[in-house]
């Protein structure tokens, strides 16, 4: 019913305005059926029923309607969207501070706002529009090398209040590496908004960029590869180019004094061909940087010096080798020893480092085909390097082997971590098995730590997601309102949330004593039944501590580990190192500067009531089914102990089980990549019988060999080759006669550097040759992985498969390409949706201008209280007609009875006069005026009134009305004293009220008649 739209009465508007034609239509049809149904009325009856059932109808119709009120907002407010990316100069950026602080006096006085938003790689609220901003706040602006305007413009019309018109201002130099922003600019126009510009320009007349290294993807061992340098001048220019191999710099000038070359560029495109031998299987990672020589001025050429960096990865092929992380990083000196000499043994090469010695990134695993890991916990492992791993399995092809031992898997801290979800096992343990429990409750005084908050709630998800379901966990918080409590009551993890959810409630009081927290906290856990009980307790220790509650900790054998942060003095730190020191936990101080390390540190000391997830004893495992890593073994030795898991639904394969089916082996395929774990360890303690037994090698062996990637052949070559913000790549694949394979099957995955992965979809193009092009906007490195299978050129022939690795580098953001603004854009931004282009004179700016603008208009719907009023009028309408009601009769009958209503108040006015002058006269009776007895003897003789009083004696009279003489007191206990202050016999009372009564023949008629007697009733009833 919104066919007609909406429309508008002054401050009604009626959105489904089609209703209203009613009005008429039945208007004009009640008039002409009253002529009939209504004729026996009056006139004025007849009348009023017409004029209500019109007005009823009106009404309804109205209703019916959707009457709303309307009410136009007359403020307006300005959502600043300033571009803080790296394009935009440092002074302009400062510029554009001072500009808007000055202008943001100019609403003072006024209901006009102004909110910020910042846009770099992410647009960010700085500020909702309100009246209290006064500049822009630049604390925290996210990642400076992208620009997404586009999200800046959509945030803006998103956080729009709604009760003022929006202006939206957008500060930048026009240039996006994301988004469009003349989508959003549509978007802006649809919803009548203008948004005003002022271009930041500038030009970079001097400026040299290394636009690309360009090697090939894959190369053999020995090769030499071509370097190709490409850089851009924008004039000539001089300088010094060094290239580096795996961070090591290429001698290019064996003559000259340094490794670099001093080369001189043209204005324009550069190509520099630089020949380099490759020796060593794995990745080779190319590194180009040039040094601009100082102008004559003094100063540099060069005014962006992040672009003048380029590199380029080529995979060279050559024998298998694994890497075997371990603590020490020695193969000789920890549990890796025996596992290690055994594949060196069966030929597999190693190298052996320790986890926090070694650059985890995903170029550099990628020279590994595996990753053996020897009883390692997950405290030396950051998130992002347990992130690197799984990715490099799933994404990229290569082999994961976990090895067992006291500290790896779940009692290692690995549950819940990123690299749980690559393993063929679950670390938590299953429901059916009854295992000695952990309790772990943390007391956390976060407070004082920069981003306390955010930081107190990290730690306490990373300590929960460490513990297993069947485990106790408990937070004791401080609030101001509400003292020392529990916000998560200690109780079973179980899956998670309502530890996540209490986690989210954490406000972190500032605590003034740990006595109260803590001993809450024991007695927490001392009403569980864990067998491992631990607290850790987190703060800057400035909360007083006292003895007695350590001695209690002591006592009931639970330990305490405390971690100091940003304390005030070396006293608070003494505190905390004595508090672990005595419970027999663990102590550690953590600078400001490394906070990130705190999570990690309470998944470590999770562990300490991780223990219970060890079986310890000795256990004959059981052979399950056949797999390629058990080949060729008849059956295992005994183990004393393992870490027990749980089985993965799925693909994953349990090779060996323990007591009460637990898996010890599994495998499976994850992504690319396969892993295996092995539950037991490799060393004397569990696997003592195993390191003598004459199959140890054979085992590892397989179970390495089956995991690591397979080894690719040299005669499939990788290529790229950058398209703006994508990548083509190229494959080329012959055998080993030279000839084009016809036809093949490529799955591959790309790993990008935001942590994600993407699959990888090669379309054959020709004979042996096969494409892809992939999205490569952001800076980093991009590791692409391909299984190929395709069959023999020769009829009969060995199917060939292998794999191939290829890695795309962007060193640098888009931003750093920019030599000039984009200014052009910003104006059609302007014009296509009415705005205006900005003077940067703040004084002449007006930015809270009202021109076409349109102001927004709040509406509140009244169609129910307008629908009551018509159906009251209704009922109103019904009665008039049934009711038979004569209005001008009814009239007449109401002001007859205001009239008698008048009279009846004057005679009782009149009544009272006279009674008052009757009390009078019967006071001075006892004074000047005329005795009672002469009173009485005149009523009898038929007078009807008495002499009028002297009004002066009367007055005397009445002064003393209420004082008596010694006679009267005396008389008081023998009867009544008369209020004319004389005292009357009972017979003279009765006498006078008998004299008082009219003449029996009186006439007396009417009205009158029945109210005089009825006044003498109430006389003598009052007498009486």
């Amino acid at each position: 019913m919104h066919m007609l739209g909406s429309l508008n009465l002054g401050p009604i508007e009626f959105l489904s305005p089609v209703w209203l034609l009613l009005v008429p239509v039945l208007g004009g049809l009640t008039l002409w059926i009253s002529r009939k149904s209504i004729a026996g009325l009056g006139n004025a009856s007849r009348l009023t029923a017409i004029v209500v059932r019109i007005v009823v109808i009106a009404i309804l119709a109205g209703a019916m309607a959707e009457p709303q009120l309307r009410e136009v907002s007359e403020d307006v407010a300005i959502s600043a969207v300033i571009d803080a990316s790296r394009s935009v100069p440092d002074e302009l950026q400062t510029r554009v501070d001072q500009y808007l602080a000055e202008v943001a006096e100019d609403f003072k006085e006024t209901n006009d706002r102004l909110g910020t938003i910042t846009v770099a790689k992410d647009a960010i609220v700085q500020s909702l529009p309100s009246r209290a901003v006064t500049g822009v706040d630049r604390r925290y602006v996210g990642q400076l090398d992208g620009t997404d305007l586009a999200s800046g413009i959509q945030l803006a019309l998103a956080t729009a209040p709604q009760d003022a018109a929006l202006r939206v201002t957008l500060f930048s130099d026009g240039l996006e590496t994301s988004g469009s922003l003349l989508q959003a600019a549509e978007a802006a126009r649809a919803a009548n908004v203008p948004i005003d510009v002022m271009p930041l320009t500038y030009r970079y007349d001097n400026e040299v960029i290394v636009d690309r290294v360009v090697t090939p993807g894959t190369a053999r061992e020995g090769e030499t590869v071509n370097i190709r340098v490409v850089i851009t001048a924008t004039r000539p220019a001089t300088g010094r180019l060094v290239v580096e191999e795996n961070g090591i710099p290429i001698d290019l000038d064996p003559a000259g004094p340094s490794n670099g070359v001093q080369i001189s560029l043209d204005q324009g495109v550069n190509v520099l061909p630089i020949p380099v031998p490759v020796s060593g299987r794995g990745v080779h990672e190319f590194k180009a940087v040039f040094e601009a020589d100082r102008a004559a001025g003094g100063g540099f050429i060069d005014q962006i010096v992040e672009n003048n960096t380029g590199s380029s990865v080529t995979f060279v092929s050559g024998e298998g080798q694994v890497l075997v992380l371990t603590d020490s990083g020695t193969a000789g000196n920890d549990e890796s020893a025996e596992l290690v000499r055994a594949l060196r043994e069966a030929g597999i090469r190693c190298e052996v480092a320790a986890a926090d010695r070694i650059e985890l990134s995903l170029t550099a695993l990628n020279t590994y085909d595996a990753v053996v890991m020897v009883n390692q916990d997950a405290f030396p492992y950051s998130y992002e390097a347990q992130e690197v791993l799984r990715q490099y399995v799933h994404d990229t092809g290569g082999g994961l082997v976990m090895v067992g031992g006291d500290k790896a898997f779940g009692a290692g801290g690995w549950i819940g971590s990123p690299l749980e979800d690559a393993l063929p096992i679950r670390l938590d343990p299953p429901q059916k098995r009854q295992m000695p429990r952990g309790a772990l409750a943390l007391v956390i005084h976060s407070v004082e730590i920069p981003k306390g908050v955010f930081w107190g709630k990290k730690i306490c998800e990373a300590a929960v997601g460490a513990l297993s379901r069947l485990d106790y966990v408990g937070i004791v918080e401080f609030s101001w309102q509400g003292g020392v409590d529990w916000t998560l009551p200690m109780a079973l993890k179980g899956d998670g949330s309502a530890a996540n959810a209490a986690i989210q409630r954490l406000q972190f009081g500032d605590m003034p004593d740990f006595d109260p927290s803590l001993e809450l906290a024991l007695k927490g856990l001392l009403a569980t039944d864990a067998g491992q009980r631990h607290v850790i307790v987190v703060s800057d220790g400035d909360p007083n501590l006292g003895r007695s509650v350590l001695q209690k900790y002591i006592d009931a054998g639970v330990t305490i580990s405390a971690v100091g942060v940003n304390p005030h003095s070396a006293g608070d730190l003494r505190t905390m190192e004595r508090m672990a020191r005595v419970t027999e936990g663990e102590y550690y101080e953590v600078k400001n500067n490394n906070l990130a390390q705190l999570p990690q540190i309470f998944i470590k000391e999770a562990q300490t009531i991780k223990r219970t997830l060890i079986q310890e004893g000795e256990i004959q495992p059981v052979m399950v089914g056949g797999s390629e890593t058990l080949r060729g073994i008849g059956g295992v030795p005994p183990l004393f102990g393992y870490i027990v898991a749980a089985e993965r639904e799925g693909l994953a394969q349990v090779t060996l089980r323990g007591k009460e089916d637990d898996p010890i082996g599994a495998q499976w395929q994850y992504g690319l990549g396969r892993t295996v774990t092995f539950t037991g360890d490799a060393t004397n303690r569990w696997g003592r019988a195993w390191v003598g037994w004459g199959q140890y090698r054979q085992f590892w062996e397989q179970s390495v060999r089956w995991a690591m990637r397979p080894s690719g052949s040299p005669n499939v070559r990788v290529t790229t080759e950058a398209r703006d913000d994508k990548t083509l790549i190229v494959v080329e694949a012959v055998d080993d006669e030279g000839r084009r394979l016809p036809t093949a099957t490529f799955q591959g995955r790309m790993a990008t550097p935001d942590g994600e992965g993407a699959p990888v979809t090669l379309r054959q193009v020709g004979p042996g040759r096969f494409e892809a092009l992939v999205d490569t906007t952001d800076s980093g490195t991009y590791v692409t992985s391909m299984r190929y299978i395709a069959p023999s050129v020769i009829e009969g022939g060995p199917t060939i498969e292998g794999s191939v690795q290829a890695a795309i580098v962007k060193p640098f953001a888009d931003e750093y390409r920019a030599l000039e603004d984009n200014a052009a854009l910003l104006q059609q931004v302007a014009e296509m949706t009415g705005g205006r282009v900005l003077s940067t004179d703040p004084s002449t700016a007006d930015l809270w201008s009202r021109a076409g603008l349109t102001m927004p208009v709040s509406t509140q719907a009244i169609w129910l209280p307008t629908a009551i009023v018509g159906i009251g009028l209704f009922l109103l309408d019904v009665a008039i007609r049934r009711v038979r009601l004569d209005v001008l009769k009814a009239y007449y009958a109401v002001r007859r009875g205001l009239r008698q209503g008048k009279q009846q108040a004057g005679a009782s006015m009149e009544g009272l006069q006279a009674a008052r002058a009757k009390a009078q006269q019967r006071i001075t009776s006892g004074g000047a005026g005329p005795s009672a007895e002469s009173q009485d003897r005149d009523i009898s003789r038929g007078t009807g009134h008495t002499q009028p009083a002297d009004p002066k004696a009367t007055q005397a009279v009445a002064k003393k009305k209420f004082e008596a003489t010694d006679a009267q007191v005396r008389a008081a206990g023998k009867g009544k004293i008369a209020l004319g202050g004389e005292a009357e016999s009972p017979e003279q009372v009765k006498r006078r009220k008998n004299e008082q009564r009219p003449a029996a023949g009186e006439e007396e008629q009417g009205m009158s008649r029945l109210l005089k007697a009825k006044q003498r009733a109430k006389d003598e009833m009052q007498d009486d």
